[in-house]
């Protein structure tokens, strides 16, 4: 834009100032209103990449395929025994499944009514022989049990055996049944929660469900506003387990699942936007207090830089129409940026004050007017260069900072001259000076910091190929988080992992094949298809169940009530002291016992309410127990596919009857390099591998590409923009020169302080050449202007320095914000601009001053 246009351009508007602020206000107004009803929030961290790379479309056929598997809440719940998670999962169920304003469905798959029969299957042969081997020998003890299964009952059984232990030794186990009830009363003693648990009593951990962990799945309903069902559904979730008092029981619930994850991060991401939005305008109001003095100026600027912010929201609703993760930053990059131009037109208007009182601001905008388009146009580029690539969630942000740089350059030539009218007039300050001290210092040792420069530089370069990359969006987030927490913790263990592999398969036959080419890799740990819910074996386990349902007959037979027995605590300790002296295990065990009832006595006495206390926890789980054992000897034989339940079958069978395989590590790989590892050996042997270990590799790949194109098409773009505007090649390396050693110093102070780049911070490297270049361009244009003269004496240094600043600052508060993505990007970004800040004022300003004393030199000659 030629010069004498910007000069009109700029006396116009303040000659029609309340026409301009007018406009601006309204086109404010216009965008906050479109803002707050139609811009949205999307936190899929998959969509950041761009629907059409071939991986993302394997995973939407996967999603396509098994919707039953997309967006599930999952509430894990650890409880001290396996039958209070038992119950604990049913009592969750049966309080939700009615909420289906909220949920599709809710359901438990471990505790599914087919896995309480049907669990004994499952067990391998030499299992299923030692339980039953344990079951007979407990024969006895389990009828009197089901006779009777009050603590009275209970004591009666343990009166029996150690009166009859003189005459016959008890059982090896009964030692171990005694310690037990031992190890349960000194837990009521020390105030634990928890409950008796018979499976683990009488049976082990044996089979599938003998932990206390289980995890009751939920899927949101989807025909409803997506994160206010998600919100509500978490909220009915944590009431539910606050009415049921789970926590007094020792049981805690913890939800995780994509939908507790969206959420946290949104709620996360929404936080440190505010904290970092605040932090960043007080601190930049700050820096333009200390920069600027005057209060005209400072309210000219602050007020320029808000309208704008305001116009900028506007932008991004019509240009993008919902944020993401990553372009929610918008707002801090805009500050940081937008605050620089109204630096640089403030101290330019502030030292021609000096000279030219009348005609100011016309010479002001004349005089940075340029470099400031040049500048906002190099911004620009950097933010759009991610806008080829398939990285779409940067690209968004590209678009709206685009926009926003737009936004400033127009707001600063046009309302900021407005302002300054409507103001008043500014009081005519003397030259701006950037310092005797820092002129006198670049002269004197221009040589030493041009060589310290170059050995820096040359360093940085060696060690910044060594940067990292961390693709995982999990650890992009607050570990403290519940959701994340949780998720962190089932990763860590191959038997939960949510990191498995998944593949379609037409049929059964390809489904088969797949397994087995999975199973044979050393990175995987199990293979599982709908195939592997069809029980080896079978007729040979039938065989061993129905032995043992012979022997315990009287537990499937409804037998009539009898009254519960009215044996006490008392009673058993009697019998305990009758016992003849000796050093036998059992002894041993009887002595703890009754140590252990005798402070429960002296604590509790022999109240109903010391009674009730003791039943509840050590026979309050039995009768539960005893109904799953008498299920679990009446298997129904699972021939084929079709003796599946229906909800097992939707999770393993798609929509069109495809085969979902499943391959989960064998290792923890929620580390980047393994799973890499995972992910490339899975592919290596199924090219159309899904799920979340390959995703996020083969993201992580896309990323990277997108991070290098978009960082050599800013650069190409930014020379060419040079070339054009300044056309001297020595004026455009002067200009690139300070971000070449920026950029390798970014790089090598990322490596040395441990950063990763990842989903987030990814930005910043094409970033620092679109921000980077316009220092240097406002000190090389302020060269061009003023042959001869020194650039250190005017207010151009001064600018850079308080712009730089404001930047860090604006950037920097980034760092605060809970969201690692966001912190990470902010730290990088502060690394980046005060390394340019480095280069631009104490390297530049030497090359310029020894360029010119060789030139000089030559024209002496």
């Amino acid at each position: 834009m030629p010069e004498p246009l910007l000069g009109r351009l700029a006396r116009w508007a303040n000659s029609h100032a309340w026409l301009i602020i007018l406009t601006w206000l309204l086109l404010a107004g216009a965008s906050v209103w479109l803002a707050a009803t139609r811009l949205g929030i999307n936190t899929s961290t998959t969509d950041l990449i761009a629907d059409e790379v071939p991986y993302r479309q394997d995973n939407m056929a996967l999603r396509h395929a098994f919707p039953v598997l997309d967006d599930v809440l999952v509430v894990v719940i650890d409880a001290p025994t396996p039958e209070q998670a038992d119950g604990a999962a049913a009592a969750l169920i049966d309080r939700l499944a009615p909420r289906t304003d909220l949920f599709e469905w809710v359901e438990a798959p471990a505790a599914d009514p087919f896995f309480r029969r049907n669990g004994l299957l499952y067990m391998n042969r030499d299992q299923l022989t030692d339980l039953a081997d344990q079951m007979a020998t407990a024969q006895p003890l389990l009828i009197s049990l089901s006779a009777d299964p009050s603590l009275g009952g209970l004591f009666d059984i343990l009166i029996g055996a150690m009166e009859a232990s003189g005459e016959m030794p008890p059982p090896a186990q009964f030692v171990g049944f005694l310690d037990g009830i031992t190890a349960e009363i000194e837990a009521l003693l020390a105030d634990q929660p928890g409950q008796l648990s018979w499976r683990r009593l009488m049976v082990g951990d044996t089979g599938p469900l003998g932990d206390g962990r289980r995890t009751v799945l939920a899927r949101p309903r989807i025909d409803a506003p997506a994160q206010a069902v998600v919100r509500d559904g978490i909220t009915v979730v944590r009431r539910v387990v606050d009415n049921l008092r789970l926590e007094s029981q020792g049981i805690t619930v913890r939800l995780t699942g994509q939908p507790a994850l969206s959420r946290a991060e949104l709620e996360t991401v929404s936080r440190g936007a505010v904290m970092a939005g605040v932090l960043s305008l007080a601190l930049v109001t700050g820096l333009l207090v200390i920069g600027l003095h005057t209060v005209r100026l400072i309210l000219a600027v602050l007020s320029t830089l808000l309208i704008g912010l305001m116009v900028t929201a506007g932008v991004a609703t019509l240009t993008v129409g919902s944020l993401n993760l990553i372009s929610v930053a918008f707002a801090v990059l805009f500050v940081g940026l937008a605050v620089d131009f109204g630096i640089h037109l403030a101290l330019r208007y502030q030292e021609a004050l000096s000279h030219r009182p009348k005609s100011a601001l016309a010479t002001a905008v004349c005089g940075v007017g340029p470099a400031l388009g040049l500048a906002s146009l190099c911004a620009a580029l950097g933010f759009l260069s991610f806008v080829p690539t398939a990285y779409s969630g940067l690209a968004e942000l590209g678009v709206i900072s685009a926009g926003g740089m737009a936004v400033a350059l127009i707001a600063n030539v046009t309302l900021m001259p407005a302002l300054l009218r409507v103001l008043g007039p500014m009081p005519a300050r003397r030259p701006v000076r950037s310092g005797d001290l820092y002129v006198a210092f670049m002269e004197r040792h221009r040589g030493a910091i041009l060589l310290i420069a170059a050995l820096l530089g040359g360093g940085a370069a060696a060690v910044a190929p060594l940067v990292q990359f961390d693709v995982n969006p999990l650890n992009l987030q607050d570990p403290n988080v519940e959701a994340v927490a949780t998720y962190r913790e089932l990763a860590g263990d191959p038997r939960m992992s949510p990191y498995t592999v998944q593949v379609l398969t037409p049929d059964m036959g390809q489904a088969e094949a797949v397994e087995g080419r999975l199973q044979s890799l050393e990175e995987v740990d199990a293979v599982m298809s709908i195939s592997s819910f069809l029980p080896g074996d079978q007729d040979t386990k039938l065989e061993i169940i129905d032995g043992m349902a012979l022997f315990l007959t009287p537990l499937l037979l409804p037998l009539p009530p009898e009254d519960p027995s009215s044996t006490g605590v008392r009673d058993l300790r009697a019998a305990i002291a009758d016992l003849p002296p000796g050093s036998s295990d059992m002894r041993s065990a009887a002595d703890r016992l009754e140590a252990a009832l005798a402070a429960f006595q002296l604590r509790f006495g022999d109240t109903s309410q010391g009674q009730d206390v003791l039943s509840r926890r050590l026979v309050g789980g039995l009768p539960g127990w005893l109904d799953d054992l008498a299920l679990a000897m009446q298997p129904s034989p699972v021939r084929g596919i079709q003796d599946l339940p229906e909800t097992l079958r939707h999770r393993w069978i798609g929509t069109d009857g495809q085969i979902r395989v499943e391959a989960s590590p064998s290792m923890d790989v929620s580390d980047s390099a393994d799973m890499r590892a995972f992910a490339q050996a899975a592919l290596a042997v199924q090219d159309h591998a899904t799920g979340t270990p390959v995703v996020l590799t083969l993201a992580s790949d896309t990323v990277v590409t997108a991070f290098w194109e978009a960082t050599g098409l800013t650069v190409l773009a930014i020379v060419a923009v040079l070339i054009v505007v300044l056309r001297r090649w020595d004026d455009i390396l002067l200009t690139l020169t300070p971000l070449l050693l920026a950029t390798v110093w970014t790089l090598a102070a990322a490596v040395l302080l441990g950063l990763s780049f990842n989903l987030a911070n990814v930005i910043v490297l094409p970033l620092l050449f679109g921000l980077g270049v316009a220092s240097s361009i406002h000190l090389v244009s302020r060269r061009r202007q003023h042959r001869g003269a020194r650039i250190t004496e005017g207010s151009t240094p001064r600018a850079v320095l308080f712009s730089a600043l404001t930047t860090v600052a604006s950037f920097g508060s980034l760092a605060v914000s809970p969201h690692r993505g966001m912190s990470s990007m902010g730290v990088l970004l502060t690394i980046a601009i005060l390394s340019v800040l480095l280069a631009t004022l104490a390297v530049l300003p030497c090359l310029m001053a020894a360029l010119d004393a060789r030139r000089a030199k030559t024209r002496a000659k």
